[in-house]
C-alpha cells in the first residue's frame, strides 16, 4: 500500500454510556430488507422514555416549504414483532438559519400498531397523524397534534404564532430520525431502506445514508484527561502435526475489547459507571448488594476521510479498580475501564465509517 497522509488518523473520540441497558440501537444481520444489515431498534419496557434511533443528517437546502409540499416522498420499511405497541415515529428537525429557531415534525403513524413480524413499507400520507413542536424566531414556545390534512398546516401554526416575523419557508431540514420513543411496552424491531424527499438511502454500514448514526438514551461522559483507549486482544492455539517444526494452523482460542477513559468530571453518574458494583439513588451510590450492571457503550470520532467513525458496544461491564485522589490544587480523575461482552445473535463490537 503506498503511503498516503490521509489516511494518519489524528483527533479525539467521545465516549456515551448507556445504564441501566434497557435501549438499543445496533447494527443486525438476524433482518434485513435489502443488502445485508438493518438498524436493530430496542426497548426494554422499563426506564425513562426517550429517543432510541437511527439518524441520518440529509443534504443541505431541504426547506420546510419543500418538506410540507411531498410528504408522500418520505418512507421506510420496517420489520417489527408481533405485539401491539407505539412503534417507529419518524421525525424531521428544521432550523432557522437567521435565527435560533426550529421545529421537531414527527409523524407517527404506527401508533398502537400491531407487528407483523415481516417487513413492510410505511409511506407518510398528508393524512398520517403528527406531533410538531419547538420555538418561533420571536422566542415564543409551540407543540401541535393533528393529521397532516393541510399540507401548509406547520407552516400556518408557526406564522400564527410569530405573524410577519415568521418565515418559515427559509427553514432548513437538519436531520431525519427513524425512532422508538416510549419504554413500554418492551419490544425489538427493525428498520432497513429510508426514503427521503425522494432519495432513497441504503441502511449499511458505510451504506448511502449521509452521517448515518446510532443512539439511545445515552450520556456523554463529558471532558477526559487522556481520551478513549480501545484495546483488543487475542489468544490463539498453534495446531502442530510431528512431519512438520512450524504449526500448520492456528485456532482463535480467546478474544477481548476492553476500553479504557480517564473522566476528569467526577459526576457521580460518571463514578456509578466506572465502578461495577455501586447503585446509584438520587444523590447517593450505595455497595454491597452484589450488583454487577451492564450497559452499553458508544464511541464516536472522525475517520480519516473526515466522516463519522462510530464504535458500538451492546453489551459491556465496568472492570478494574477505581482509585479517585482528593488534592489541594488537582483535579479529581475517576479512571474506568469496561469490559465488553458478547450478547447472542449480534457482534460484541461494531466499528463503522461512514462514506458520507
Amino acid at each position: 500500500m503506498a503511503k498516503t497522509i490521509a489516511n494518519v488518523l489524528v483527533g479525539t473520540a467521545t465516549l456515551y454510556v448507556r445504564q441501566p441497558n434497557d435501549a438499543l440501537a445496533e447494527w443486525s444481520i438476524t433482518q434485513y430488507q435489502a443488502g445485508t444489515h438493518s438498524v436493530k431498534l430496542y426497548k426494554g419496557g422499563t426506564g425513562n422514555d426517550g429517543s432510541t434511533h437511527l439518524e441520518i443528517i440529509p443534504p443541505a437546502g431541504i426547506t420546510m416549504t419543500a418538506w410540507t409540499a411531498a410528504i408522500a416522498n418520505n418512507s421506510f420499511y420496517h420489520f417489527c414483532e408481533a405485539l401491539s405497541a407505539n412503534w417507529i415515529q419518524m421525525e424531521f428537525r428544521f432550523e432557522d438559519p437567521n435565527s435560533e429557531a426550529w421545529a421537531e415534525i414527527t409523524a407517527v403513524p404506527m401508533q398502537t400498531y400491531l407487528g407483523t413480524g415481516a417487513w413492510v413499507k410505511q409511506t407518510l400520507a398528508n393524512n398520517t397523524d403528527c406531533g410538531y413542536g419547538g420555538h418561533t424566531e420571536i422566542g415564543t414556545s409551540f407543540f401541535v397534534w393533528g393529521p397532516l390534512t393541510d399540507a401548509n398546516l406547520v407552516e400556518t401554526a408557526i406564522t400564527g404564532l410569530d405573524g410577519a416575523a415568521c418565515a418559515p419557508e427559509d427553514w432548513i431540514l437538519s436531520r431525519v430520525r427513524l425512532e422508538l420513543w416510549e419504554s413500554a411496552p418492551e419490544r425489538t424491531c427493525y428498520v432497513d431502506t429510508v426514503e427521503i424527499m425522494g432519495v432513497t438511502y441504503t441502511i449499511e454500514p458505510g451504506g448511502t445514508a449521509p452521517a448515518l448514526s446510532l443512539s439511545s438514551p445515552f450520556e456523554e461522559v463529558g471532558y477526559t484527561e487522556d481520551g478513549v483507549v480501545m484495546e483488543y486482544s487475542s489468544e490463539q492455539s498453534d495446531i502442530m502435526v510431528h512431519e512438520e517444526t512450524f504449526p500448520i494452523g492456528s485456532a482463535l482460542t480467546k478474544e477481548g475489547i476492553k476500553i479504557t477513559c480517564n473522566m476528569a468530571e467526577a459526576s457521580l453518574s460518571n463514578m456509578n459507571n466506572a465502578m461495577a458494583g455501586g447503585v446509584l439513588s438520587g444523590t447517593k451510590i450505595t455497595f454491597g448488594d452484589g450488583v454487577n450492571k451492564t450497559m452499553n457503550l458508544k464511541i464516536e470520532g472522525t475517520n480519516p476521510a473526515g466522516f463519522l467513525r462510530a464504535i458500538h458496544v451492546p453489551s459491556a461491564v465496568a472492570d478494574g479498580t477505581v482509585g479517585m485522589s482528593y488534592k489541594k490544587g488537582e483535579k479529581t480523575i475517576v479512571p474506568v475501564s469496561f469490559k465488553v461482552l458478547k450478547t447472542q445473535n449480534s457482534p460484541a463490537c461494531t466499528i463503522v465509517d461512514n462514506a458520507a
